[in-house]
């Protein structure tokens, strides 16, 4: 004989059951579109970039039916060798930044805000949100272009107060950065598992990748597999990175210079392309410009102890430690996962602890 339920485990469950369908129904009604914003000031580069950039925008649920409301936004920016898509295109609840959002807005986990994710790949795989005499000023372009076009386009808070700026791996060490130089324009900065933000790990001259960078001689050449570089994503990354950080416009056929050479077989810096590799990492950043980053209303990052790129971890805690020499407010977590693997899902960060942290912050969220 079957047990009856009780009345108790009857409403309960009528009350999930309401509760899931109602998320489902408010889910729906947020909004993923699709546009294209001009760079002027990607214009001028050698790589042959495209100055018509696609940004995916997210527009909350409430926005079509609320004309008098304002909205924080929330700029996301992707790693190297994605899109802004790789934040769109996840099948599946909590799989990609529109379901996240609606699920968690639904839930009454955070509210709603708008979600500007631009694609700022380059041929060689990524901009880092920099600008260079090589691929284009791709700094100028988020900063100025990007969110004028956004504010003038959606009815955004547009003010920093009312911005902030995230973004993963390139992207991650990108909205630091960003937010560190230009507080006036994003008051809240995320960066998960932020690379390249320093020297350490497999970020230095013991990396093989570097010696090998100088025997290639084509774009198939840094593909290739080698015995050093199983996997061949350090050859054509550190390339990418040196095209942003160390460009040569005059060097082709990578237009960069790197920063390290070979001396008696052994790898040295070289300038002056290690010098402006320093400039541009984020400790040295956050000593320039530490006035304006003591303005940020939240300051956070975080890695994985189990990150491939093992520069990050140690380049994350090195930039922690010269934050709290200077003073400045932050939040820094090491957490049990790897470079992608806790990002998505439920309990996964963006929904437990990104997306909460903006909306805990921004104006119009819990930070008016």
């Amino acid at each position: 004989m079957k047990p009856k339920l009780s009345k108790i485990c009857v409403l309960a469950c009528t009350a999930m059951a309401l509760a899931l369908a109602g998320a489902e129904a408010h889910a729906a009604g947020g909004q993923l579109v699709r546009i294209v914003v001009h760079g002027r000031s990607l214009e001028t580069n050698v790589t042959g970039e495209s100055s018509d950039r696609n940004v995916s925008v997210y527009l909350p649920p409430s926005y079509g039916s609320n004309p008098g409301r304002r909205y924080p936004a929330l700029y996301l920016l992707h790693g190297i060798g994605d899109t802004d898509e790789i934040w769109t295109s996840g099948a599946g609840p909590w799989q990609s930044i529109v379901s996240v959002m609606d699920l968690g807005i639904a839930e009454g986990r955070y509210g709603e805000m708008i979600v500007v994710a631009p694609d700022e790949r380059t041929r060689w795989f990524g901009s880092f949100y920099v600008d260079s005499a090589a691929t284009g000023n791709w700094e100028e372009f988020t900063v100025s272009e990007l969110v004028a076009h956004v504010d003038r386009t959606y009815r955004t808070i547009a003010s920093a107060g009312g911005r902030g700026i995230a973004g993963h791996s390139m992207g991650g060490s990108g909205a630091l950065r960003l937010a560190m130089k230009h507080p006036e324009v994003f008051s809240v900065a995320y960066g998960m598992n932020p690379a390249v933000a320093g020297w350490g790990g497999d970020l230095t001259g013991e990396n093989p990748a570097f010696a090998a960078i100088r025997a290639a001689t084509s774009f198939d050449d840094l593909t290739k597999p080698t015995p050093e570089d199983p996997r061949s994503e350090y050859k054509a990354g550190l390339v990418t990175v040196a095209q942003a950080f160390s460009p040569n416009p005059s060097k082709p056929p990578f237009f960069a210079d790197m920063p390290f050479d070979v001396e008696n077989g052994r790898l040295v810096p070289s300038e002056p392309a290690h010098g402006k590799w320093d400039q541009v990492l984020l400790a040295n950043v956050a000593r320039r410009h530490q006035d304006g980053l003591r303005t940020l209303r939240g300051l956070r990052f975080d890695s994985g102890y189990d990150d491939r790129f093992t520069h990050i971890p140690v380049s994350c805690r090195a930039l922690s430690a010269e934050l709290s020499a200077l003073g400045v407010p932050h939040v820094f977590e090491e957490y049990n996962g790897d470079h992608t693997n806790r990002m998505w899902g439920r309990t996964g960060r963006m929904a437990t602890e990104v997306i909460p942290y903006f909306w805990m912050l921004l104006e119009s969220g819990g930070g008016t």
